[in-house]
């Protein structure tokens, strides 16, 4: 499947969700037999937020073995997570990466603010730093922005996602969901 073909798929997930006529409601034992047997062949890798209100499957109104996501707090990516995606991009083949940031996040929101924070949460909030000079007093809005196109360059710099990019393989988003709508903004 093609990069363009993944984004109209979530991009139609999303309506459904947003409509309320979700189609993946039902996961049936043969689906489960499927899977164990023939294995997981997700069209998209997400990194999204661990925020309980951006369930990511749900947004996207996709079923199990559809799609491949890392959920971190601010939608981060440190070694690890950046080793999953290596692993979606290179053994699974999804063809887009997308990074799914929203509204009011918590994380971004700490990370505009001075404060002492314990040494893990401060590694998600150094991360998020990361994304712009102007972080700490800033809008918490623009740099959720900023913060998802950071994310989103950092995997696209990676020596094997960037290889699969040049190669026409995988193609790296990012998109930004409203809490209140429900609806998915590409960028």
């Amino acid at each position: 499947m093609k990069s363009e073909e993944s984004i109209k798929r979530l991009k139609d997930g999303n309506s459904r969700f947003v409509a309320g006529s979700p189609s993946k409601m039902i996961v049936s034992a043969e689906l489960r037999k499927d899977l164990f047997e023939n294995g997981q062949f997700p069209y998209a890798a997400i990194v999204g937020c661990s925020d309980s209100r951006v369930p990511v499957e749900l947004v996207f109104d996709a079923g199990p073995g559809e799609l491949f996501v890392v959920r971190t707090a601010g939608n981060v990516v440190s070694p690890v997570e950046m080793g999953s995606l290596e692993f979606a991009v290179t053994q699974l083949k999804v063809s887009l990466v997308l990074v799914l940031g929203h509204d009011k996040c918590g994380a971004v929101a700490a990370a505009t603010t001075e404060g002492d924070f314990s040494p893990s949460l401060d590694s998600i909030i150094q991360e998020v730093r990361c994304c712009a000079p102007d972080v700490i007093g800033g809008d918490p809005a623009d740099i959720e922005d900023k913060n998802i196109r950071y994310v989103a360059s950092k995997i696209a710099a990676n020596p094997l996602i960037s290889k699969a990019v040049s190669d026409g393989n995988v193609r790296v988003a990012g998109a930004k969901y409203s809490l209140e709508t429900g609806i998915v903004t590409f960028f």
